[in-house]
């Protein structure tokens, strides 16, 4: 049978109302453990350019032993970071394109990378 009692409506006047059930507790008084498993679909490497189906296997190509570039990438995960547009005047890139240029001029050219095997 349902259970009524009075509630204070907070302007000095009382109401009955029917008072709810508690909602039935499902869980177990056993522990469970937290799984995170592998990813649901393939990702693709920033270092390598390559699928993974495994975080063991992508958290591999980012270390320097594991990539064509030689060096350790970090994995920032989903921490969002702040939109900073680029700032530069037009004497900074006329001199960058201007040291480019001498570069080539003097056969300084730049390593390609092949992301291919």
């Amino acid at each position: 049978m349902a259970e009524y009692r009075w509630f204070d409506r907070g302007d000095g006047r009382q109401v009955m109302r029917k008072v709810r059930e508690p909602a039935p507790n499902n869980r177990s008084s056993l522990g469970a453990p937290m799984v995170i498993g592998s990813f649901a679909e393939p990702v693709q490497s920033a270092a390598d350019g390559k699928w993974y189906s495994t975080k063991a296997g992508l958290a591999r190509s980012h270390r320097a032993s594991g990539n064509p570039h030689g060096i350790d990438f970090i994995e920032l995960g989903n921490d969002s970071m702040p939109w900073v547009e680029h700032q530069s005047s037009e004497a900074e890139l006329r001199d960058d394109v201007r040291h480019a240029v001498a570069d080539v001029a003097a056969g300084k050219l730049p390593e390609v990378v092949s992301l291919e095997p």
